[in-house]
C-alpha cells in the first residue's frame, strides 16, 4: 500500500506524496482509510495499451478502465468532501458533487463506447 508523507509546514501540516508501505491496514481516520483505498483501486486497474491499430474491444477496454477508475475517485471524493465539510466552520455544500462527478464518468465512458461501437459497426 502507499502512505502520505506528512511534511511540516508552520502552523499546518501538509500531505505531499505516497510512499510504499507493507501493510494493508486502515491509516487512522476516515480520509486515510479512503486514500489507501483509492490507491489499490488505481493499483488493481491499470491501463492496457491502446495499440496504433485499436479495435473496437480496445475501446471497451479504456472505457471500462476508465468507470473503474473515476469510480474509485468518486468514493475517495466523498469521504474528502464529507470530512472537509464537517471539520470546517459554517456550511460547506458539496450535494451536487456525486452526481458532477457521474456525469463526467458517463459523458466520457459513453463516448469512448459509442466510438467502439461505430468502430464495429453496431451503431447506425
Amino acid at each position: 500500500m502507499a502512505q502520505a508523507e506528512l511534511v511540516s509546514i508552520p502552523g499546518r501540516a501538509r500531505i505531499t506524496g505516497a510512499q510504499a508501505r507493507s501493510s494493508t491496514a486502515p491509516v487512522g481516520s476516515p480520509v486515510g482509510t479512503a486514500y489507501v483505498e483509492f490507491l489499490a483501486a488505481l493499483r488493481e486497474h491499470p491501463p492496457r495499451p491502446i495499440p496504433i491499430v485499436a479495435d473496437s474491444i480496445d475501446l471497451h477496454d479504456r472505457a471500462d478502465h476508465l468507470i473503474n477508475v473515476l469510480g474509485g475517485l468518486a468514493a475517495y471524493l466523498a469521504v474528502i468532501l464529507d470530512d472537509t465539510a464537517q471539520n470546517t466552520p459554517g456550511t460547506l455544500d458539496f450535494c451536487d458533487a456525486a452526481a458532477i462527478l457521474a456525469d463526467l464518468v458517463s459523458d466520457l465512458s459513453g463516448a469512448i463506447q459509442h466510438a467502439a461501437e461505430d468502430m464495429a459497426g453496431t451503431v447506425e
